[in-house]
């Protein structure tokens, strides 16, 4: 009788550990399904576009688009950030600009992690590798209901990637074309707005901006080429720049005089005015002409 007794015992606290297992293993995937369910949203938001994405934007199917994402997409947000999603082309925005650039997107990295300080809301950081050999570090936060379901979507650098589609594209000069786009929107809060090149000597990787006055009249870029390459624009409104210290011939920058000094090798400077704006590009960039310099300084928008 104790031997029975002893065995019901035995396979009771053997069904209870298994029905703890199993409980405790159940409880770690629910925990974990709402990180997954992020991770999937943003490697379909950082990949592609997918070949039936592309036919459809390539067809001008948009309402076969519209529908691509809803089934893609509306079972991990809420409805009210789902519309929210589409409404702002939050979900198709790279996708859209990938293809026009005729490029994809695919996942180096990603590391999603929930926050310290909320559980419903996921810090995440991706490497997005772009088949023009260019590469984007993008990083941001996911925030979820109760229910696991997305209610938000924030960047820290939403245009990081935009600009790693851009391929640069070499003239007859054998110089580079360069979108200057970017540097408008990031610049359309100053004081004034400047023209900028159209192209570079060099394939601009990144531009930095700093300002030289305290009451704004003065802006100076820094254009940094993707091999060590630097060259720098100071502009100045309703003020000049001075060459009076440097040796100087006159030329023709378009339809305006612009003042030359340097030689081919050297660090060479061009200043010039256009309307209110005086500017003065000059840098050291090997192999760089004054005939060079000259079709950087004409191609300003």
């Amino acid at each position: 009788m104790s031997k029975k007794i002893l065995f019901i015992t035995i396979m009771l606290i053997l069904t209870a550990g298994c029905a703890s297992n199993q409980s405790a293993s159940e409880n770690m995937k629910e925990e974990n399904t709402t990180e997954d369910d992020v991770t999937t949203v943003l490697k379909r938001i950082f990949s592609g576009p997918d070949e039936e994405l592309a036919q459809l934007y390539k067809e001008e199917e948009y309402e076969k688009v519209s529908n691509y994402y809803m089934d893609h997409f509306k079972p991990y947000f809420t409805e009210k950030s789902m519309e929210h999603a589409v409404n702002t082309n939050l979900l198709n925005s790279f996708h859209l600009k990938a293809f026009g650039k005729g490029v994809e997107m695919t996942i180096g990295t990603i590391n999603v992690q929930q926050s310290e300080d909320t559980t419903t809301a996921y810090d995440f950081e991706i490497q997005v590798n772009v088949s023009n050999g260019q590469t984007a570090d993008v990083s941001g936060r996911v925030n979820t209901n109760d229910e696991g379901k997305i209610t938000q979507i924030r960047y820290m650098d939403s245009q990081s990637l935009p600009h790693a589609f851009d391929t640069a594209t070499e003239t007859e000069d054998g110089l580079f074309v360069y979108d200057r786009s970017r540097l408008v929107s990031r610049t359309g809060n100053e004081a004034y707005q400047p023209l900028y090149p159209t192209v570079m000597p060099f394939k601009v990787d990144g531009v930095e901006i700093k300002h030289e006055s305290k009451d704004d009249s003065s802006i100076t870029f820094i254009f940094h080429g993707e091999t060590g390459e630097k060259m720098e624009l100071m502009t100045v409104k309703n003020g000049e720049i001075s060459s009076d210290k440097l040796e100087t011939e006159e030329v023709s920058v378009g339809d305006q005089k612009g003042q030359y000094a340097g030689n081919e090798g050297e660090t060479q400077r061009l200043i010039w005015t256009n309307g209110s704006i005086t500017y003065e590009l000059k840098g050291k960039i090997e192999d760089l002409s004054k005939e060079d310099l000259l079709t950087v300084a004409e191609s300003f928008e």
